[in-house]
C-alpha cells in the first residue's frame, strides 16, 4: 500500500542525482513520527509531515506553523513521502524537483486525537505534537476545494498551555535553525595550536584556536554560500543558573540585514533570506566601495524601542534607502508616519504621541 502511495514521489525524482531517500519505507517501531523540514526551494516554506498508514503524509506550509490559535496557516497537501525522508537534511541539486536546501526544523512524535483514519478522510484531523519546538494540540482542516490535485488545508493551533499570541512570539522567527547536530559546523581534531603570540592571546580569551593565517583551526576552503542564517537566541523559561558562564546583552527589535560580499557582487539579505538589495541601495553602494575582501559579513540595523512602542511604518524609510541618522527626532517620526513635510531640515511637525516618542537608532556592525 505504501509502495502505491509513493508512486508520485518516485516519478518526480532521479535518485541517481539527488541524495533524497528512495521510496523504501519502514514504519516506526513505537510512536508515530512527525517532521517539519524548512525548505529553500523556489520560495522558502515548511514541509509538515506526519507518519500515517506507512508513509509520511505531507503538506507545504508557506508561512510555517504559528502558536497563535487565531492564525490559520495555509497547508497545501503534496505527494506522500517515504518514512525515511523524515531524517533527510541536505541540498537537493539544481534541476531536480524541489531543488534547494532542506533542514530538519523540528521533529518528534505525534498522537491522533480520535480515529485518525476516519478524521483524515473527513478532512478534520486533530492530533498532539511532541516535538523539540512544537507541542500540544493541533488540527488540520481540509478546505472545500474544486478538485485540485494538491488539496488545500489549514494548519491551526488548538487551545492549550502552549498557545502564544503572534504579536508576542513567532516560533519560526525566534527558532529558525535545525534541530539536528549534523547541520552544525564541526572542527577536525588533531590540529596544532597557533604559535603566534597574538593567536595565543586570542585563543586564551575566546577559546578558539587559530592558525598563522588567522583562520580557526580546522577551517577548510569552500565555495561562497548563497545564504547563511544568522545566530539567534534560544527561548528559555528562565535565566541560566550559572551567571558567570554566560554573557548578557539587550535584544533590540528591528531589522537584521546580512551582507554577502563575493568580489564585486554585494547583496543584502534579511535573516529569512529575502533579498533587500534594492531597498537599501545607498548601504549596498557604501559597502561595495569599501573594497572588502570576498567574505561573508553581517550588518545589523536595529530600530531601538523602549517598553512596547510601535512604529507604524518603518518600511517606508527602508524603501527610501536613506540614512536618516542626521535628522531630528521629530522629522524621523514624520518619516515613519509618512509625512510629506519631512523633506526639509526645518520642517515642523505636530507633537508625536507618547508611545511613539522614542528615538530610532540605526546602528551597524560588521565582523
Amino acid at each position: 500500500m505504501a509502495s502505491d502511495a509513493l508512486r508520485q514521489y518516485k516519478a518526480k525524482r532521479d535518485f541517481s542525482v539527488t541524495s533524497e531517500p528512495a521510496a523504501r519505507s519502514q514504519a516506526s517501531a513505537g510512536a508515530l513520527s512527525f517532521v517539519i523540514q524548512k525548505h529553500w526551494a523556489g520560495r522558502l516554506h515548511y514541509d509538515f509531515r506526519l507518519e500515517f498508514d506507512g508513509t509520511m503524509k505531507s503538506w507545504a506550509v508557506p508561512k510555517g506553523p504559528s502558536l497563535d490559535t487565531k492564525d490559520k496557516r495555509m497547508a497545501v497537501q503534496v505527494e506522500d513521502h517515504p518514512i525515511a525522508y523524515s531524517s533527510f537534511e541536505g541540498t537537493i541539486p539544481a534541476g531536480q524537483y524541489g531543488a534547494g536546501k532542506v533542514i530538519i526544523w523540528d521533529s518528534g512524535t505525534w498522537r491522533p486525537v480520535g480515529d485518525a483514519a476516519r478524521d483524515y478522510l473527513a478532512g478534520q484531523l486533530k492530533f498532539e505534537l511532541h516535538g523539540q519546538k512544537l507541542h500540544g494540540k493541533w488540527v488540520l482542516v481540509r478546505m472545500k476545494g474544486k478538485g485540485e490535485k494538491q488539496p488545500p488545508w489549514l494548519l491551526i493551533k488548538e487551545k492549550d498551555e502552549f498557545v502564544r499570541p503572534a504579536a508576542e512570539f513567532s516560533v519560526v522567527d525566534e527558532m529558525p535553525d535545525s534541530v539536528t547536530t549534523s547541520s552544525q559546523p564541526t572542527r577536525k581534531p588533531g590540529r596544532k595550536a597557533a604559535t603566534a603570540a597574538g593567536s595565543k592571546a586570542a585563543a586564551k580569551k575566546t577559546g578558539i584556536r587559530r592558525t598563522q593565517t588567522g583562520l580557526p583551526t580546522g577551517a577548510t576552503k569552500a565555495p561562497m554560500p548563497a545564504f547563511l542564517a544568522p545566530q539567534l537566541a534560544t527561548l528559555a523559561d528562565s535565566p541560566p543558573s550559572d551567571s558567570q558562564a554566560w554573557a548578557y546583552e539587550i535584544k533590540f527589535d528591528g531589522y537584521r540585514v546580512m551582507t554577502r560580499v563575493d568580489g564585486a557582487d554585494v547583496r543584502l539579505f534579511t535573516r529569512n533570506g529575502n533579498d533587500w538589495t534594492t531597498k537599501l541601495v545607498p548601504l549596498q553602494k557604501a559597502i561595495a566601495g569599501a573594497k572588502l575582501p570576498g567574505l561573508v559579513r553581517r550588518r545589523d540595523g536595529h530600530a531601538q524601542r523602549k517598553r512596547r512602542a510601535r512604529f507604524r511604518r518603518p518600511a517606508a524609510v527602508l524603501r527610501r534607502g536613506e540614512d536618516e541618522r542626521h535628522r531630528s527626532l521629530s522629522v524621523r517620526h514624520s518619516l515613519l508616519r509618512g509625512s510629506r513635510s519631512a523633506r526639509g531640515s526645518a520642517a515642523r511637525t505636530p507633537r508625536a504621541p507618547a508611545k511613539l516618542a522614542r528615538e530610532i537608532v540605526f546602528g551597524a556592525c560588521a565582523f
